[in-house]
Formats: C-alpha cells, structure tokens, sequence
C-alpha cells in the first residue's frame, strides 16, 4: 500500500504541483482539520480529474466539536466524493450493501448502474422528474432491500422488481405523492414481504393504510401507521382483516392524550391479534421511545427503550 499523505495547512499550499504530484498527493487523503478538508474537497469538486486519483478519503474530526461543523461543508464533501465515482474503470469492485449519502446526480446513477450484485442500498435523494438522471431498466438485478425518500423510492421499485423490503422516509406535503404511489407496488405483490414508511401524516393515515393492504396483501412486516384513537378503529380494524400473512405491526401513538402506555398497549396488542391472527410483535412508537410488545405463548410481554430513531431501527429488514 502506498504511503499515506496526511493533509496540513501547508501542504494544502502546495496543491497545484504538476501531475505526478497530484497523483500521489490525492491518493490517500487524510485529516482532522476541517478547513484543510473543506480546501482539498474544493480542489477535488472544481478539477474533476483529481477525484480519479482519490483510493481512500479519512475525514476524522475531534468528537467534541462536529456540532460546531457549517452545513456548507458537508455539502462540499458530498460533491467531493461524487467524483470519486465519476472514473468507473477504476472501479472494480461489486458492493453488497451500499448506504451513499451523495446528491442523485449523474455520477451516482452511473455508479449503481455497474453494481450488479447490489443487495441493499440507501440514499439520501431521488432522481426527482429529471429523465436523465433515471437508471436503465434492468439496473440493480440482485437489489432486494432500498431504505430512502419517497422521491427515490418510486423509481427503485420499477427497477428492482423483485424487491423483497422497502423503506420510504417522506417529506413535507408528500401526502398526494404517496397516495399515488402505494398503489403501484402491487407489481411487487409476489417478492415485497416488509413495507414501512416514516413521518406518516394522521390526516392520510388510514387511507393510506387501506391503500397498502389493497395493494399488498402479502406483507408480514408493516410500518410506522399512525393509530387512530378507540373511537376512530373501526376502519383501521377493518383493514387489518385484508392482511392474513402479517406477523409485525409499528404504530405510533405519539399524539396520543392521555398517552397509551402499559396495560392499554397491551389491550392494544391484544385486540389487534384478534383481526391478524398471526401476528407475532407489536412495536408502539411515542416519540423517540420504543416499546416491543411480542407474543409469549397466548400472553404479551414488552421490551421499551427511549431515545431511539425510527429511521435507524431495524426491525423492518427482520422479515
């Protein structure tokens, strides 16, 4: 392996030497200074070939400040690393798992393009309504898990056909978008087994819902439904009815008042075993706490665990 260069203000200087030097220069970046970091990623963003030279970036800065780090500067590191995957000759390998906090833009769709044994994927943005940033049909043949926004999600699942777990993380005013989206996966109605979607609003929440069970059926895991109040169930319940095959059901119940804790979680669980008979875990989200309800038997017993994040929790990847 060839000799690290770890970045200093002084040898950030010295950037523009001739191409030899670039080369080894770029190889192996390394640094704890944000600033020289933020230099070395401008140089990087605005000579496009000298993310060709780049083998291993290593941004390492002290823990006790990341806090204090501007937005802009992220910003410049992802465009940074969106040129590393600009040279795809150099880029042999096929990933299994890939979690790529880049901007959608035309590097990215070409790095997916030649990652044929892509499993499971994340990204943070979608190709949005712009064609040219679209993957060729036939992209991702092996993709079987995709966790991200609803943007990328409606055209991961035209692209990865046989998509067995699917995540959406939803945006402001995205309830139209979705309610035109849900029915779509019924094309994936043979291979999808785990659907859970993040930030759903209560004003569509049933409807949504609804949608999910007419379009998939199949589903084991479902999440995160916001859930009506005892008065309201009804329709929930009547849906529940259409999904004969679902064993793990999050809801959340932070709007709730007074809060549902307890034995009412319990009476919860209980009552909505009656409608799925094989459900086997019922997760009740109330803010940043998380309170596993799982079958025992004919009994229920619960785990609870605060300050967690529904987009970090794997429970949806478990069916």
């Amino acid at each position: 392996m060839p000799p690290a260069v770890t970045l200093t203000p002084d040898v950030c200087g010295r950037i523009p030497l001739q191409l030899e030097a670039e080369a080894k220069l770029y190889e192996i970046i390394r640094s704890a200074n944000t600033q020289v970091t933020f230099r070395a990623c401008q140089s990087i963003a605005s000579q496009p070939h000298l993310g060709r030279y780049v083998h291993q970036f290593c941004f390492v800065p002290d823990a006790r400040r990341t806090h204090d780090i501007p937005e802009q500067f992220w910003a410049m590191l992802q465009l940074a690393l969106g040129w590393v995957l600009s040279d795809l000759a150099r880029i042999p390998f096929q990933l299994f798992e890939a979690r790529l906090l880049f901007y959608w833009d035309a590097h990215l769709v070409k790095f997916l393009e030649s990652q044929n044994k892509l499993k499971s994927l994340h990204t943070i943005e979608g190709p949005i309504d712009d064609p040219a940033l679209h993957l060729e049909a036939g992209s991702l043949p092996e993709l079987r898990i995709y966790d991200g926004p609803l943007a990328a999600a409606e055209h991961i699942v035209h692209v990865g056909s046989a998509l067995t777990h699917l995540q959406v993380v939803l945006d402001k005013n995205s309830e139209v978008d979705l309610l035109a989206f849900i029915p779509k996966l019924s094309h994936l109605a043979s291979s999808l087994r785990a659907l859970s979607i993040l930030h759903l609003p209560e004003s569509i929440s049933i409807d949504a819902f609804r949608s999910i069970t007419k379009a998939c059926p199949q589903l084991r895991h479902i999440g995160t439904i916001p859930l009506p109040l005892p008065r309201n169930s009804y329709r929930f319940h009547g849906a529940l009815m259409a999904l004969r095959q679902l064993q793990v059901l999050e809801v959340d119940v932070t709007s709730w008042s007074p809060p549902a804790k307890g034995l009412l979680q319990r009476a919860i669980a209980a009552d909505i075993r009656i409608y799925t008979p094989l459900i086997e875990y019922i997760c009740f989200w109330a803010g940043t706490t998380r309170t596993l309800w799982g079958l025992d038997g004919n009994d229920w017993s619960c785990h609870s665990e605060s300050g967690q994040h529904s987009q970090f929790d794997a429970l949806w990847k478990t069916r």
